[in-house]
């Protein structure tokens, strides 16, 4: 398992280092005002995406991880589900009166640029999910390094193109081009995939993979605002300039949540096929999650207070104030690490209960703060708020593993420690 995750984390990791590299290159190209337009864009179209399907994706890692033959019966269920629900996305954001909304939901003449956008993550979720069930974890993770590499080399293209182009059109054109190639690649695996399994004759009822993929649908839309939501409310109680602050500091401090979230994307499929160990794969997984991220904190912490504006010196005057955002911050990354591996282990129960509670409590705890918070500490506010939302988050998803795995084996911190420390001996001896 050690293998897989180490793969899993160097792959992923160098994908989202060119994306992290890539986000930074645009937000210096295009100033703090177009890059919370950018930001604005690119979380709309993750959330509405996150929406289309209705949770179905949800079901496909507990379904196919139950029957492999199930594999092209659940994501034909997805299919037929978009020739109702693309219409309609269609139909309501080109009709929809965005005039009348407030300034931070005007993304004026890029309409059509966020549908496309919308249907390649759609599809995209479906794929990478899809890939994820049958445990082909070398393709899954180039779906990341992928996007990462080819986001990448169109951001310093546009970065040489003369002053005369529009680079947030060419920014968001970028994104579009990534995900249409990343789209490509997944349909070309999943085909390959469906046609070396037997699925003639085998169905899989909607309705039963709809009640798995409800409950993961809620988590998923609660998770996904939990993360963004904080954007528009900063758009709305301030200006589309600190938007683009924000997400820099989002983006950036995100990064210490990815390790967690590669190693929890491992976990689930075995979770699901029941397979042995996994209890104690999941507990040392989230005391490794939480030690890695503390460990990052302090380096950041460190470095931070040594060269105080060293981002917006890289990025830009106009970022001022990004770096104490990421410091107040850095509470909610060390929370969500240890939460993604709860919530992969439950994730792989089939989603009970205690999974989209566990994303809705801190939600709804997100939108108080905020608002109460934002007007008063701005962006800090929003961080802040970010932050203890996420610590009401851990509490409710310990709570649920707790309750849903029966575990007879020691799991005490002092016995990972010994068994960490055994390992790494091995390691370092050879």
């Amino acid at each position: 398992m050690f293998k897989l995750i180490q793969l899993t984390v160097f792959l992923q990791a160098l994908g989202y280092l060119f994306q992290l590299v890539s986000f930074f290159l645009f937000a210096k190209l295009l100033g703090s005002d177009n890059q919370g337009i950018l930001s604005i864009f690119r979380a709309t179209g993750q959330i509405i995406a996150s929406l289309i399907w209705f949770g179905l994706p949800g079901g496909i890692i507990y379904f196919v991880g139950k029957d492999r033959n199930l594999f092209y019966p659940v994501i034909r269920n997805c299919l037929r589900i978009s020739l109702i629900v693309f219409p309609l996305l269609i139909l309501i954001l080109c009709t929809f009166p965005m005039d009348k909304f407030p300034k931070i939901f005007l993304l004026g003449d890029y309409i059509p640029y966020l549908i496309i956008f919308i249907i390649f993550l759609s599809y995209l979720a479906i794929f990478e999910t899809s890939i994820l069930s049958i445990q082909k974890y070398t393709y899954y993770n180039l779906f990341t390094f992928g996007a990462g590499v080819i986001i990448f080399v169109f951001a310093i293209v546009i970065w040489f193109m003369p002053y005369g182009y529009n680079k947030l059109n060419l920014a968001m054109l970028a994104y579009l081009a990534t995900y249409g190639l990343m789209f490509m690649y997944g349909a070309i695996l999943v085909s390959n995939e469906k046609n070396k399994i037997n699925a003639r004759g085998i169905k899989q009822s909607f309705w039963e993979q709809f009640k798995v993929g409800f409950r993961g649908f809620i988590s998923s839309i609660a998770s996904l605002l939990l993360f963004r939501l904080d954007l528009f409310l900063v758009g709305y109680f301030l200006s589309v300039k600190e938007v683009g602050i924000y997400s820099i500091a989002l983006f950036s401090i995100e990064f210490f949540t990815k390790i967690p979230a590669w190693s929890a994307a491992v976990l689930t499929p075995m979770v699901a096929s029941n397979e042995r160990n996994h209890i104690k794969r999941t507990v040392y997984l989230f005391y490794s999650a939480i030690i890695i991220t503390l460990l990052l904190g302090l380096f950041l912490i460190l470095l931070l207070v040594t060269f105080p504006n060293i981002i917006s010196h890289l990025i830009g005057k106009d970022f001022t104030g990004v770096e104490t955002c990421m410091l107040l911050l850095l509470p909610r990354v060390i929370m969500q690490s240890g939460v993604v591996i709860l919530a992969a282990n439950l994730a792989g129960k089939g989603y009970p209960w205690y999974h989209p509670i566990g994303c809705t409590i801190p939600l709804v705890m997100l939108v108080l703060l905020d608002i109460y918070l934002i007007p008063i500490l701005g962006i800090n506010g929003a961080a802040l708020g970010n932050s203890l939302a996420y610590i009401s988050a851990a509490i409710i998803f310990w709570l649920g593993f707790i309750k849903y795995n029966d575990h007879n084996e020691n799991i005490s911190l002092k016995t990972y420690w010994y068994e960490v420390r055994g390992y790494l001996h091995v390691r370092l001896s050879v």
